[in-house]
């Protein structure tokens, strides 16, 4: 593997920011300050991929519960009693673009989701990337309120909610 992932810290933010804005439509870029928030929240969800040029891709996630989407432009709201691990956000730089970078990232978000014993993994799937998401097992979620499913319109473009259940609770 070219790419090592480790914990996301703060002196990465101007990196990430970086990576997002060129991964993301331009009305799709979130503040800095707004990324900063979010590491605050939940530092224990938020990694980043790095080879010898520097960080190259990174996700960030928070404990919530399946059904509550993430506005775009939101800080996280973290569930008391959460039973999913909501990825926020994935992005890759075309310079580490087709190495298994996200997919390396996503297997990470996963694996601390079972540690912590979350039952799902959700997400919202936006910029034509449905399909990427369907091969790691999630798929899109209509159980949505009508409230949750208006958020879904913050997002440039189609936008998607997805899960996938990461074990059965018994």
């Amino acid at each position: 593997m070219s790419f090592h992932i480790r914990l996301m810290r703060e002196k990465d933010l101007p990196a990430v920011h970086a990576v997002q804005a060129l991964a993301y439509v331009a009305e799709m870029v979130e503040p800095l300050d707004l990324l900063k928030a979010r590491l605050q929240t939940s530092p224990e969800t938020a990694w980043v991929a790095e080879n010898k040029d520097g960080i190259g891709a990174y996700l960030v996630a928070y404990p919530s519960q399946r059904g509550k989407i993430s506005a775009l432009g939101s800080d996280f709201d973290l569930s008391y009693v959460p039973n999913a691990l909501y990825i926020h956000d994935v992005a890759v730089a075309p310079r580490m673009a087709g190495q298994g970078v996200a997919v390396a990232l996503v297997q990470q978000a996963v694996s601390c989701a079972l540690a912590k014993h979350l039952q799902y993994g959700c997400l919202v799937s936006v910029q034509n990337s449905l399909s990427f998401w369907e091969k790691l097992g999630f798929l899109e979620d209509r159980e949505l309120s009508p409230e949750q499913s208006s958020l879904l319109s913050t997002y440039t473009g189609a936008a998607y909610y997805c899960s996938k259940k990461l074990f059965t609770s018994d």
